[in-house]
């Protein structure tokens, strides 16, 4: 079939190529091989062969313009157009009942595949009493939400950790348990508002077994919490994780942005990169543990982004290959060219004076050998959504990314948190990936 490659503000449709249609002639790009001297040339998101860039399904490249120069292979994600479902265009889930309540605000959600009945779920961060996301760091709860396919729309399950929690990431272990790594601890640190004429009968405290503690007043040890079941369907045991080593300048928990991202290997260990804020929207740095249960320790230091108001809520997997990939939320990068000083901070980067510009880059992407020394971070995908319908959807934001993986670790489907012109919840976007052909 022809492919569809959807870059920023349009969609077209042919057999071999597809020239985008951008905002500023400076940034035309066509998807085609790059050239390469290496993989890395290809952003770890393809081979090198004979020169030329062949990238894995649902990466594209866009030459000439757009990306960094210095690494412009297979960097970008390659859309198929979203759905419009009950709950709104691209919308996977905007919570409440049935999942499709468009008076619920949801922000972004972590997707994963149970073999077990054969269906998806999706873990949210909803917030609860029918608040917008300006309530976010009193009403955030994290819900569960099942559908037959990746793109729902997701039904609502139930609550699963209640206020305080926030921004899900979900990961399911070689013996079968489900943890769920989020930030904030899943118990009240603030007082929720009541938002809406009618109140949300699942928010009062959900089914989680709250065992945390306060957070250690230390300079070298903090704690956060997980929550783990043996099926989706919980109940939800809450757990306090301490972390030796963690600087006292970083964020974490209630309301800390530390955003962890964990992965899973096949022998149960596992790795977390995490946002330290040392600046604003800045810092990330990995933890390690033999498994979910601990002990975490930090491994190097917070640099590994490169740059200072530039990114935040990261999204890490390890690919097919063995080679490692983030995804983040890219702030302060409008439509154009791009500056050359973004990020940079020595005070030569002259940054947009709104950290989300719309339309602006929203994605970016890097990537690792080894998980540790990490490549620039990138432009990957921007504030337009194709649709089924032909239309647009132009966002003002397009935050917390997730993405779901196929059996293979290949990812098929990403998910974000949106603020569409008059609502927010939580969206979709198909890779052109041979499943969603």
């Amino acid at each position: 079939m022809a492919r569809s490659v959807f870059i920023g503000v349009a969609l077209c449709v042919c057999t071999l190529c597809c020239l985008a249609d951008v905002v500023d002639a400076t940034e035309t790009g066509v998807a085609a091989p790059a050239q390469c001297a290496s993989d890395e040339d290809c952003s770890l998101n393809g081979v090198c062969t004979s020169g030329t860039c062949l990238c894995d399904a649902g990466w594209t490249t866009l030459l000439d313009g757009l990306n960094n120069t210095a690494t412009p292979g297979c960097g970008y994600l390659d859309f198929l157009p979203s759905p419009i479902s009950a709950c709104g265009p691209a919308c996977a889930f905007h919570g409440g009942a049935g999942g499709v309540d468009r008076k619920t605000t949801s922000w972004g959600g972590s997707v994963k595949y149970n073999p077990a009945d054969r269906k998806f779920w999706m873990f949210a961060a909803e917030m609860a009493n029918h608040c917008t996301l300006g309530q976010w760091t009193t009403n955030s709860q994290v819900v569960t939400a099942v559908s037959d396919t990746p793109t729902g729309p997701f039904v609502r399950h139930g609550v699963a950790i209640p206020p305080w929690s926030h921004n899900p990431e979900a990961i399911l272990t070689p013996d079968g348990t489900w943890v769920i790594y989020t930030l904030g601890p899943g118990f009240n640190k603030t007082v929720q508002k009541q938002c809406g004429a009618r109140g949300d009968a699942g928010v009062s405290g959900g089914n989680a077994s709250n065992t945390v503690h306060e957070a250690v007043s230390s300079t070298n040890v903090v704690n956060f919490t997980l929550h783990s079941a043996t099926s989706p369907h919980g109940p939800w045991t809450a757990t306090t994780m301490f972390v030796p080593g963690w600087n006292a300048t970083w964020t974490l928990q209630s309301p800390g942005n530390w955003n962890p991202a964990p992965v899973v290997l096949p022998d149960g260990s596992v790795r977390v990169m995490a946002h330290t804020d040392w600046a604003p929207w800045a810092g990330e740095v990995i933890l390690e543990a033999p498994s979910w249960k601990g002990p975490y320790s930090v491994v190097g230091s917070d640099l590994i982004d490169h740059c200072s108001y530039c990114e935040e809520d990261p999204f890490m997997w390890k690919d097919h290959r063995g080679n490692w990939h983030v995804l983040y939320h890219r702030m302060y990068d409008a439509v154009g060219p791009l500056d050359p000083r973004w990020g940079q901070e020595d005070g030569s980067w002259n940054k947009p004076s709104t950290p989300v510009p719309s339309p602006g880059w929203a994605g970016g992407h890097a990537f690792s050998r080894d998980g540790y020394t990490w490549s620039p971070w990138t432009r990957c995908y921007n504030t337009s959504i194709a649709l089924t319908d032909g239309t647009t959807l132009e966002v003002r934001r397009r935050e917390r990314p997730k993405l779901l993986m196929d059996s293979t670790g290949r990812p098929t489907h990403l998910y974000n948190g949106v603020i569409a012109p008059t609502e927010t919840y939580t969206v979709v976007a198909p890779l052109n990936v041979p499943a969603n052909w």
